[in-house]
């Protein structure tokens, strides 16, 4: 069987970058099976080393202000990733430190490059709670999900 990570990256007390947590518990209502690992890493991704280790695909999700209407999704695979990693990490410390624990992944040689993207537009940036924007663009990133990984979902 194979194994999934999906991780949701985000601050609850920013408004629409709590998109990630918003994702992640939407899914643990869903049936997903043993193999699924979901994970809300917040902005402390550290951690995110260990949901990558040994396994054959992942998502991770988060809000990031990158150009486009609020709720908009960006869906990445990891070259179009890659591509845009040092612009990333120069712009988002939260990214920049996932590109640390994707290489520390990589040199512990467990790195799968199965891997894909959703960047959610915010519109608001402080406060409790999503904006009716970032809420559709959440249902969109579900449904991408769900579309998207079916050889391993």
């Amino acid at each position: 069987m194979k194994k999934v990570s999906i991780i949701g990256l985000g601050d609850f007390l920013k408004g629409d970058f709590c998109a990630g947590s918003c994702i992640i518990d939407a899914l643990s209502r869903e049936r997903l099976g043993d193999s699924v690992c979901l994970a809300y890493l917040g902005s402390n991704v550290n951690y995110a080393g260990g949901l990558l280790y040994d396994r054959d695909f992942a998502i991770i999700v988060g809000a990031l202000n990158i150009g486009g209407p609020a709720g908009m999704v960006h869906c990445w695979d990891f070259r179009i990733f890659q591509q845009n990693a040092v612009w990333l990490a120069n712009e988002f410390s939260t990214v920049k430190s996932l590109i640390k624990a994707l290489g520390w992944t990589a040199f512990a040689g467990r790195f799968q490059e199965s891997l894909l993207f959703l960047w959610i537009e915010p519109k608001v940036t402080e406060g409790f709670g999503i904006s009716g924007e970032v809420y559709k663009g959440l249902r969109k990133a579900i449904r991408i999900r769900i579309s998207f990984p079916y050889k391993y979902l």
